[in-house]
Parts: C-alpha cells; sequence; structure tokens
C-alpha cells in the first residue's frame, strides 16, 4: 500500500471513505479536521451538509444527474459553498411526489457563489426511479468520513454527532489517515465496561471513549437508551472482571 495504517499522510494518496480489510480488522480512509488520538473515537465533524431545499431543475426519471439546491448556511464552512466532490460516497435522500429514493453520491460541482441559495449537479450511482420536479425536495450528506475530530471539535453538541471509527493513529488537521470500523480493538475505556456478568455491551457515551451499556451519567440517564452502540466485550479478566477490555468493534463491516 502507498498509504498503510501505521502512519498519517500530510497527501491524500486514496479516496475517502475507501474501505480496506485486513485480517478480522476493516479500515475506512479519512481526512482529519482536528487533533486526533487513537485511544479516542473520531467523530463526524458535521452536521447534515446540505438541508432541506427545493429540487433545482426538473428531471426525467432515469437519469443519473440531478440539480439540488444549497442555501447560505449550507456546506462543510456553513457559508453556502462546497468544493468540487467534497459529497462524494456521501448520500441525498429526494422527496418527490411520484415516491422518494435515496441514491449515494458519485460526484457533484462546486458552489463557489451564495447569495441566498445556489444550484449544484452530482451525479448519482443508480438512475432516478421517478421524474422531479422543482416543486420536491433532496437533503444530502457527504461521506461520514469526509472530515472527522475528537469530541470536543464537533459542529454540535458531541451527542449529536457519531463516531465513524477509532484513528489508526495520530493526526492533526489536514493529514489524511485509517479509521478502523470493524473488529476486535481497544479504546479508552469507563471502569465499568466487561466488568458485570452478562453484560457485554459496549456503547459511545459521547465522548468518543467505550462506555458500559447500563452505566449511569451524574445526571442518572442510562447509556445503553440514549448512545451510539459500538459493539460487545470480546475477553474478560481471568477473575471475571475487567480485562483491556478487548472489544470486537461492529461499525462498518
Amino acid at each position: 500500500m502507498l498509504h498503510n495504517i501505521d502512519r498519517a499522510s500530510n497527501s491524500q494518496v486514496y479516496p475517502i471513505g475507501l474501505r480496506y480489510a485486513l485480517g478480522g480488522k476493516v479500515y475506512h480512509y479519512t481526512e482529519a479536521g482536528g487533533t486526533l488520538s487513537p485511544n479516542m473515537g473520531a467523530k463526524k465533524k458535521d452536521p447534515q451538509e446540505v438541508s432541506q431545499e427545493n429540487i433545482g431543475a426538473n428531471a426525467a426519471a432515469g437519469v443519473k444527474s440531478i440539480v439540488l439546491t444549497l442555501d447560505n448556511t449550507d456546506g462543510p464552512s456553513y457559508n453556502g459553498l462546497l468544493p468540487a466532490n467534497y459529497l462524494r460516497n456521501g448520500f441525498v435522500v429526494v422527496f418527490a411526489a411520484l415516491g422518494t429514493f435515496v441514491r449515494q453520491i458519485v460526484r457533484n460541482t462546486a458552489v463557489t457563489q451564495n447569495l441566498g441559495t445556489a444550484t449544484f449537479t452530482v451525479e448519482l450511482d443508480a438512475p432516478t426511479p421517478v421524474a422531479i420536479t422543482v416543486a420536491d425536495v433532496a437533503e444530502a450528506i457527504a461521506s461520514p468520513y469526509a472530515r472527522v475530530v475528537a469530541a470536543p471539535d464537533t459542529k454540535l453538541a458531541t451527542g449529536f454527532c457519531p463516531v465513524v471509527g477509532i484513528p489508526t493513529v495520530a493526526a492533526i488537521s489536514g493529514q489524511f489517515l485509517w479509521l478502523q470500523t470493524w473488529g476486535p480493538c481497544w479504546l479508552s475505556p469507563h471502569a465499568n465496561v466487561g466488568v458485570a456478568d452478562s453484560d457485554a455491551a459496549v456503547f459511545f457515551p459521547g465522548d468518543g471513549s467505550f462506555g458500559q451499556g447500563k452505566e449511569p451519567t451524574p445526571g442518572g440517564v442510562d447509556y445503553g437508551d440514549v448512545a451510539q452502540p459500538a459493539g460487545y466485550v470480546l475477553a474478560h479478566d481471568k477473575g471475571g472482571g475487567q480485562g483491556a477490555p478487548f472489544v470486537m468493534l461492529m461499525l462498518d463491516p
């Protein structure tokens, strides 16, 4: 490989989101939007990049290119601008009068000026199943691996932003690296992870660490009720309590 999992790179070598399987683990290629550490999960930095807006142009059924609309607070910098192909490997949902559908985005044109709302074109991975009109609406997101950060650097409150993987190495903003998304791993755990009998569920409680399934917050809310599922404890200590703990990460196979 030109860019292996053992280092961060100052230049992009592979497409964002590229999947790489090694042994029993799976990794995805990403860009750091802030300082990352391999002992804490990396989160999707941005909220939805394209909010609900009217379709930008009528399109027939069976086409693979449609026009979307971007308002002046959308985009990865929240200023109404959009780099070319930033939405690559992201997704668009179209709420059409003739039927709703979801497609993956292959590429997008740039928005370099936006005085209120601007239009741009996206190429889809499959044809549209129905005709769409400017009376219909759509919303879109970039790949979850487009830009990732540690919990304190998310745009919204950290609980709104999911963990998308575990960095394989430390990295700083602008560097490219691999995130582990599946398989045996270790991450900074809370004290009760893997301690109780028959309680192997592991969650991401918000800060990017591993939390135990029924561990209460100071406010008395169970992480198991509100947190993002992460996987399960793979091995306990020989005495029956917490080992490392090794966890089977189950984000994206």
